[in-house]
């Protein structure tokens, strides 16, 4: 082949190249090794050991960082994977998942440890360096819905002591081990890992729930 005619391919070979690893490159720095998220837990989801608890949930985000988008839909997107039906009314719900974030940015992995063991409605501020976290507050209640097996004249119009027949708490931290810089809010990752994390922990509270037992035979 002539060499002027050989030149602009190589010219073109290069900057494909180039192209390529340049895509590469953006593709591993949106991953940002954020995919190894490690997540930290205090306290822990129970549920009640002689209730029949429907398998139906209602989800309500309240972020108090701005920094954390479509958690709700994420969560509700996992629990639906998990089995459950997802419902907008409360008072349908058997299972009442309360998220608050309360926290999201830069942190050292060792305050972030601290503030998680706080527990429940502890402080959530973050300080340090070394790392990017997720922090939030988790409340599940489980309540008496109607159902044919329990009928009611009207749908329970809220939450309360009354029909709750059990409440726990736990406190979750996602920590990434670097520092990633933020825009307006945390990277996408975060929120998949915390809604995955939740249907995971919510999940098995449902399963831990005691098989039913026959009912004892009477001598005739």
């Amino acid at each position: 082949m002539p060499i002027p005619l050989l030149i602009p391919r190589l010219f073109c070979l290069l900057l494909l190249t180039s192209g390529l690893l340049s895509l590469n490159a953006c593709i591993r720095q949106g991953d940002g090794g954020i995919a190894e998220v490690e997540v930290l837990r205090s306290g822990a989801l129970n549920r009640a050991s002689d209730e029949d608890i429907s398998s139906v949930a209602y989800v309500s985000v309240r972020d108090m960082t701005s920094r954390v988008s479509r958690l709700r839909p994420q969560t509700e997107a996992w629990l639906g994977r998990k089995g459950f039906t997802v419902t907008d009314n409360p008072s349908q719900a058997g299972h009442i998942v309360q998220i608050s974030v309360l926290a999201a940015g830069q942190t050292s992995p060792e305050n972030l440890r601290s503030v998680v063991d706080a527990g429940y409605g502890a402080p959530s501020a973050l300080s340090g360096a070394g790392g990017t976290a997720l922090l939030a507050d988790v409340l599940l209640v489980q309540r008496r819905v109607p159902s044919s097996r329990r009928p009611s004249r009207t749908n329970l119009k809220n939450i309360s002591k009354r029909n709750a027949v059990a409440s726990s708490q736990m406190r979750l931290g996602l920590l990434a081990r670097h520092d990633v810089r933020l825009q307006s809010e945390l990277p996408a990752s975060f929120t998949d890992a915390l809604a995955r994390e939740l249907s995971a922990d919510i999940s098995a509270v449902d399963s831990a729930a005691p098989a039913p037992q026959p009912a004892p035979q009477t001598e005739r």
